[in-house]
């Protein structure tokens, strides 16, 4: 991604990085990885999707990195950790998709951002796809900042995918869910589901939801309702009240359309 000359002090032509994690805010884990960045590629422009991920979610991990990366401009590198799985067999990855590269943990957080590209209009699919070697001196417990950040500024900065690994073998990882589901839960209480219009209606554990609403002014208080959220995925929400609280959801809980 080009910034203009004489934005914000940046000099033309640099590269964003995104970062998404689930360290928590104000972690020093996030600082340790953009030290790690900008070592490697001393003029990216950083940029925080989110560090508030629920520790270990990776459901809520894919669907923030989808939500949070898919407005960038062709060109920029993305990374996320959400790796309840570091130091194990899991493969550590790097891939192009729509001119942009995704650097991670190949455990499924990738799998909305794979599953949304196959189906837009025109379709998308990965391009090169590479395991990332992993040096002798990483930390088993820090790969975000060994592993993920170092490959991150190396392609930001213009170095040959060949030179961090090998070719993947046996295609990426998909999203751990075996049906319709919850995404996640926003700040709100709000219920993001994997269903799409057109809907009637929701089952959530025991709770059947078939108010519907197009905007949150026209929903009766207190009554949980369906909408069609800002990103094309049906919600459940209570007016000014927590809807996940009320069904005691969370991401990955299932989800039947009505």
């Amino acid at each position: 991604m080009s910034v203009p000359e004489g934005a914000g002090g940046r000099r033309p032509g640099a590269t964003v990085i995104t970062l998404t994690s689930d360290f928590g805010a104000g972690s020093p884990y996030v600082a340790a990885m953009k030290a790690r960045l900008l070592e490697g590629c001393p003029g990216a422009v950083l940029v925080d999707v989110s560090h508030t991920v629920p520790p270990f979610d990776v459901i809520s991990g894919a669907f923030v990195l989808w939500a949070g990366t898919r407005h960038f401009a062709p060109g920029a590198v993305h990374l996320v950790v959400v790796d309840p799985g570091v130091g194990s067999a899991r493969r550590a990855v790097a891939f192009e998709l729509g001119g942009s590269w995704y650097v991670g943990p190949d455990n499924g957080v990738f799998g909305l951002l794979l599953a949304e590209a196959a189906t837009a209009s025109p379709p998308a699919r990965p391009g090169t796809q590479i395991q990332l070697t992993r040096p002798s001196w990483a930390s088993p417990t820090f790969e975000g900042r060994d592993v993920f950040a170092p490959a991150a500024a190396a392609l930001a900065a213009g170095r040959s995918p060949s030179t961090l690994g090998r070719p993947l073998e046996g295609g990426l990882q998909v999203l751990p869910l075996t049906g319709p589901a919850v995404l996640w839960v926003d700040d709100f209480g709000n219920l993001v589901t994997s269903l799409k219009p057109p809907v009637r209606g929701l089952r959530i554990a025991d709770t059947e939801i078939r108010a519907t609403a197009r905007t949150f002014s026209e929903a009766p208080w207190g009554e949980l309702f369906v909408y069609e959220g800002s990103m094309g995925f049906l919600e459940v929400a209570i007016r000014e009240g927590r809807a996940a609280d009320r069904v005691r959801a969370r991401a990955g809980t299932p989800v039947q359309p009505l």
